[in-house]
């Protein structure tokens, strides 16, 4: 493989940070965009002010784009929705402007969400599914209809990622915080179907798109399982007490309100495109994917 350059924009996040380490092991040429660059490799911009480095993006072959707030934090208040919608389609907007602007640019592939196809059902979705009409739903839409602005010009990619199993942040890590200390309890009804990836299968997810370069919008779940089922699962391999009741749905929704709708409302997806395509998942099971944890 000749050293191709990756540009990641959101590359100082949990996510980011993985998928660097695995690119430059495979032999990438890798730099992240930054507000704050401390490193040779880190590159400045504003995406806020609309503010870039361009003098230094003449030579990317590939862009990443893993920029957003984080949807869990802080309660959906008017202008926490705002946040999360300029961080995503704003930012987005302003990296696809630019990236018309970089010469040697040949693909683009943009993080994405599970949550974009709205309340449970019994069907099992596809990538071609309609968007959901709730809030969440509709930003993942806006979202990824400002990365295909790219796609007249350059193959675009768009991963749907559900909840990221990782030791060192994310949901999981909120989520063994509280079972440690014996408070582990199924959310809601327990029922609600919960996709899920493990970090390293998702850095490899991302590596296999970029080597592929694959095209279109991809389901990255590695797993399905019922919400009481994930949450047992956290307890027993840090082995730690499962015995509360369900945390009721009408407690949630006064603390977290609309936001609640995260982890009350479950889906089903299929990850058949993306194994169609060549990409074996290294953990399927809960289990397997927790001792890594």
């Amino acid at each position: 493989m000749d050293n191709k350059k990756v540009l990641i924009a959101g590359g100082s996040g949990f996510i980011g940070q993985k998928l660097t380490s695995l690119l430059i092991d495979r032999g990438y040429d890798v730099s992240t965009l930054t507000r704050k660059p401390k490193h040779r490799k880190d590159i400045f911009w504003n995406p806020i002010t609309r503010e870039i480095n361009l003098s230094q993006l003449s030579e990317i072959d590939v862009l990443v784009n893993l920029v957003g707030e984080n949807i869990g934090l802080g309660r959906w208040t008017k202008k926490r929705k705002k946040e999360l919608v300029d961080s995503r389609v704003d930012s987005t907007t302003f990296l696809c402007e630019i990236a018309e602007k970089m010469p040697k640019l040949s693909y683009f592939i943009c993080a994405s969400a599970i949550n974009c196809y709205g309340k449970e059902s019994d069907k099992i979705h596809i990538e071609s599914d309609d968007f959901g009409s709730n809030f969440l739903s509709q930003l993942i839409k806006s979202w990824e209809n400002a990365s295909d602005t790219l796609a007249s010009k350059i193959p675009v990619a768009k991963l749907r990622i559900p909840i990221v199993l990782s030791e060192n942040d994310g949901a999981l890590v909120r989520i063994k915080k509280i079972t440690n200390f014996g408070l582990g309890a199924p959310l809601g009804s327990g029922k609600q179907t919960m996709p899920w990836i493990h970090i390293a299968d998702l850095c490899r997810l991302f590596a296999f798109a970029i080597d592929k370069k694959l095209v279109g919008s991809y389901n990255a779940n590695a797993g399905l399982d019922s919400n009481k089922d994930f949450m047992k699962s956290v307890a027993l391999s840090m082995k730690r007490p499962f015995f509360l009741p369900a945390v009721p749905s009408f407690l949630l929704k006064l603390f977290l309100g609309e936001q609640a709708c995260i982890v009350l409302e479950g889906i089903k997806v299929s990850n058949e495109k993306i194994r169609a395509a060549g990409f074996t998942f290294q953990d399927t099971t809960l289990s397997s994917a927790l001792k890594k944890t």
